[in-house]
């Protein structure tokens, strides 16, 4: 199925969001603490991060749910699919066919129609349900049917707040949801009621209480009440951070405030979102950083970079990542394929073809007893 994106410039690495982080070891799957201790062996085919204090993990390729005492609260056997909990709840199919969201002791809380496509995870109290449906349309005098899908919102009770009326929708976030209706993009509330019709053709995520939305192939930013706040205007834009984004005019990007006044001119080739007061500049085929008045406080001799993140950025120095710290300088070698952003202490890196974790220190995660 074909998803609607607006492409936006973001390097944030998305990581585990508990206290345990899952790795692999010799193709199998187990967890780790923050400090890189394994507090749970590697023993699964897939291991998910822990949302709710509940993970789903595959045993024999078979989906089952565990807690932090790596028990089984939900065994195997029993569904073919599982997906993160949310809102007490996970979206489930039964080895029958049947789709239903589940509560943390397995049990069917909401069945589905048997018509159901796909259901999401619960978002802000509410998932995306989709099924197949025919698209009827006429072309030479004929009536021409297509296979087609269409979108509805639910509640936590198993409640329709909307009918299946829309083309593609995204999980809520901050009480919004964006909605397609043909080529147009529109916003609803969490009780499935329209805050802005569908007219923009592309929406963001908002930040800072303010979206990037196109305009017939131009870019400004809209309000949570899908009034334009920023004329669109733009060539291109980025999310708002730390009160300014990155846009582009003329081929050059520069920063404006949310009420949408140059504070950096445009003469970057390249920008990413500020973070701990700077931001990824590109210029001269290298990428540095400026601070809030555009000044250069790390030269651009990177050939890529990350986002700061616990006073510590990602750069690509050849071929190869490291880190460096707030003054530029290279505190973590460069010789990982690949690098993200660090969040409580740790950050996912790419080293000799493993997927492992390394801390503010630069020490390799998990610790591996020889």
């Amino acid at each position: 199925m074909q998803k609607w994106i607006l492409v936006l410039c973001t390097c944030f690495s998305l990581i585990a969001q508990a206290q345990l982080f899952p790795f692999e070891l010799k193709g199998k799957w187990g967890y780790m603490d923050a400090e890189g201790t394994i507090r749970i062996q590697a023993v699964y085919d897939y291991a998910d991060d822990f949302y709710e204090d509940k993970a789903v993990v595959a045993l024999r390729n078979l989906p089952c749910v565990i807690n932090f005492e790596q028990k089984r609260i939900v065994d195997t056997g029993i569904y073919q699919y599982i997906s993160r909990f949310s809102s007490g709840l996970a979206s489930a199919t039964h080895f029958n066919g049947q789709k239903s969201y589940i509560d943390s002791t397995g049990k069917a809380r909401i069945a589905l129609d048997a018509a159901i496509y796909e259901a999401r995870p619960f978002a802000n109290g509410i998932a995306v349900v989709s099924k197949k449906m025919d698209e009827h349309q006429t072309k030479f005098g004929r009536d021409i049917a297509t296979l087609g899908y269409k979108f509805a919102l639910m509640n936590t009770e198993g409640k329709y707040i909307t009918g299946f009326d829309f083309d593609d929708a995204e999980d809520a976030r901050d009480g919004i949801v964006k909605v397609r209706v043909g080529a147009k993009i529109g916003l609803l509330n969490t009780q499935g009621q329209w805050i802005s019709k569908p007219t923009f053709f592309a929406v963001g995520v908002f930040s800072e209480s303010l979206a990037l939305a196109d305009q017939d192939g131009k870019f400004g930013y809209i309000n949570t009440q899908g009034q334009w706040v920023v004329q669109p205007k733009f060539e291109m834009g980025m999310t708002f951070t730390e009160g300014l984004a990155g846009v582009s005019l003329k081929g050059k990007v520069g920063f404006i405030n949310t009420a949408g006044d140059w504070v950096i001119e445009p003469q970057f080739d390249a920008v990413k979102p500020f973070a701990e007061g700077k931001a990824a500049a590109y210029k001269d085929g290298k990428w540095g950083f400026i601070n809030k008045q555009g000044q250069w406080v790390i030269r651009n001799v990177f050939d890529n970079t990350g986002i700061f993140s616990e006073q510590l950025c990602a750069v690509l120095v050849k071929r190869y990542w490291g880190f460096i710290d707030a003054q530029g300088k290279l505190v973590i070698p460069a010789e990982f394929d690949a690098a993200g952003s660090f969040h409580n202490g740790v950050a996912d890196i790419v080293y000799k073809d493993l997927n492992l974790y390394i801390n503010t220190q630069g020490r390799l995660l998990p610790i591996i007893q020889k």
